[in-house]
C-alpha cells in the first residue's frame, strides 16, 4: 500500500507502533495525538500508583536539579491536578490528580512530550510564589528572632531586658512560642496563632531596638567629652 493511500486508522496504528511516536492525552482531553518523545523527561516511567495518585520515576532529577521548579510548576498548572511533590533526591514526582481528568499513562506520556522551553517557562514563573512561600514559612519560626538578638554585638544575649517597651514585647513573645509550640502536641488545639503572635511581638521588639541604636550613637561622643 502507498503510504498516500494510508487511511487515518492505518496512520493511528503506525504511531502505536513506533517506539518514537506515543499517541498521548494532553490535558485531560479525550482525543489521541501523536507525540514526539524526544524531551529531557523522555525517560519517565511508572513507579506505582493507586486511584487519583501516582509516584513517576524522572531520572532527569539526577542530572539537572533545576527541572524541580519546572516540574512543580508544570504540573500544578494542569486541571485535575491538586498536589505535586518533586523529590529529586529519590528521582521522583507523586502527583495527586482527578482520575476522571488523568491516569498515571496519561501523566507519564505528558511529561514523556514536554520539551526544555516549557520546562524552564514553568520553572521562571514560579520564582516570585517561592519567595512568598519563604515568608510564609519564616513567619511561623518566631525562634529566628532569638538567634539574630543574641548575634548581635550590642545584645549580650539578654535582648529582653534592653527597655520596658522590649521587654514586654520579648516576654510576651517567649510566652506564646512556648505555648505554641507546646500545643502543637496536642491534637485539635491549634498552636499556629500563638506563633504568629509570638512572632509578632519579637519582630516589634526588633523594630524597637532598631530605632535605639542611633540614639546610643549620639549618646557615645558625648559621654566621651
Amino acid at each position: 500500500m502507498a503510504r498516500d493511500d494510508m487511511s487515518a486508522s492505518d496512520a493511528l496504528l503506525e504511531g502505536v507502533n513506533n517506539p518514537l511516536i506515543t499517541p498521548a492525552r494532553v490535558s485531560g482531553e479525550d482525543r489521541l495525538a501523536p507525540v514526539k518523545r524526544d524531551g529531557p523527561l523522555v525517560a519517565t516511567d511508572v513507579i506505582h500508583s493507586i486511584p487519583g495518585r501516582v509516584r513517576l520515576r524522572v531520572p532527569a532529577l539526577k542530572a539537572d536539579s533545576n527541572l524541580v521548579r519546572g516540574l512543580q510548576g508544570l504540573l500544578s498548572a494542569q486541571a485535575g491536578v491538586t498536589e505535586v511533590t518533586v523529590a529529586s533526591v529519590c528521582q521522583s514526582v507523586t502527583v495527586v490528580h482527578d482520575p476522571a481528568r488523568w491516569t498515571p499513562e496519561s501523566l507519564c506520556i505528558f511529561l514523556q512530550s514536554r520539551n526544555c522551553e516549557e520546562l524552564d517557562q514553568y520553572a521562571s514563573a514560579v520564582l516570585p510564589d517561592e519567595a512568598t512561600s519563604s515568608f510564609a514559612k519564616t513567619w511561623l519560626q518566631p525562634w529566628r528572632y532569638l538567634n539574630t538578638a543574641e548575634d548581635s554585638p550590642d545584645s549580650g544575649g539578654v535582648p529582653q531586658t534592653a527597655g520596658p517597651a522590649k521587654s514586654g514585647y520579648w516576654k510576651v513573645g517567649y510566652a506564646s512560642m512556648v505555648v505554641g509550640v507546646a500545643l502543637f502536641a496536642v491534637p485539635g488545639v491549634p498552636g499556629v496563632p500563638f506563633l504568629i503572635l509570638s512572632t509578632y511581638c519579637f519582630s516589634k521588639a526588633t523594630i524597637f531596638k532598631a530605632g535605639d541604636e542611633p540614639e546610643a550613637g549620639e549618646r557615645v561622643p558625648k559621654a566621651g567629652q
